[in-house]
């Protein structure tokens, strides 16, 4: 039986779309596979019929956490991954993740790690990178995964380190869980602030899963030039710490982000 889905969230016309869909359908473990998407065309029509996936259209211009939102309530299954456009998932991806999961009966989600890739080059250590890494190591250094809340919370406050694309939902677990329509970019920031206050685990594979794409067109990308990011950025630290603690970290955190150049 199968009990995990990919959600593929195409927006407008990606030329790897293809790429990330070959890389669904190579996982070692099935999974029902749809794409959602707010900008329809015939573009991703076409890719549609040729790997034998349904689109499922919403409204367009309502935001990243409508999308989201949208493509979650699509699944029927008990897991799903919202699977970006332009990044590859490992063969392993999916068996890694349900396996990982279905050792306790409280998975909230299950995430990996991942490498960048940019210019159709991998980057596996980088500044950002080895941060989350270094974070995930710090609070689980033997068990990989967290339940206490306190602790969940703590994971988060000094930066986010989980992964988006990585991350696979437990739908039974976070069954009213919406996204916050209130960012434009830490839409998965404040998610993940969210559901540390849920009972219920945080669990982790340390292994490279996810390629994630870095390229000019990305809407982190667009995100960190239009500045929206880093004031996002600012407000999340400020939900965490008092205010000088919350500038000085945003400072730090925002170096990283010269990583993300394409």
């Amino acid at each position: 039986m199968i009990n995990h889905s990919f959600a593929v969230m195409a927006y407008k016309d990606s030329p790897y779309l293809a790429d990330c869909l070959d890389s669904l359908r190579s996982q070692t473990t099935g999974s029902q596979i749809y794409i959602t998407t707010s900008t329809p065309s015939g573009y991703i029509d076409d890719i549609a019929r040729k790997y034998g996936v349904q689109v499922f259209g919403t409204e367009p211009g309502l935001g990243l956490a409508h999308d989201w939102n949208f493509s979650f309530s699509v699944a029927k299954t008990k897991y799903v991954t919202l699977a970006h456009q332009d990044d590859i998932y490992e063969p392993i991806y999916t068996e890694r993740c349900v396996s990982a999961a279905e050792k306790f009966n409280d998975t909230l989600i299950c995430f990996t790690g991942y490498s960048e890739l940019t210019n159709d080059r991998e980057r596996k250590n980088t500044l950002m990178l080895n941060t989350k890494k270094l974070i995930h190591f710090f609070f689980m250094p033997f068990e990989k995964n967290i339940r206490n809340r306190f602790w969940k919370k703590a994971s988060l406050s000094f930066g986010s380190p989980i992964p988006c694309p990585s991350v696979m939902y437990n739908k039974e677990m976070l069954a009213n869980f919406a996204f916050s329509e209130k960012y434009k970019i830490n839409v998965d920031w404040d998610a993940w602030l969210r559901m540390a206050s849920l009972r219920g685990r945080f669990v982790y594979v340390p292994e490279i899963l996810l390629k994630h794409r870095i390229h000019i067109a990305s809407a982190t990308t667009g995100g960190l030039k239009e500045n929206i990011r880093q004031q996002e950025d600012l407000e999340i630290f400020n939900r965490i710490w008092p205010a000088f603690m919350a500038k000085l970290l945003s400072k730090f955190y925002s170096r990283s982000y010269t990583s993300n150049e394409a």
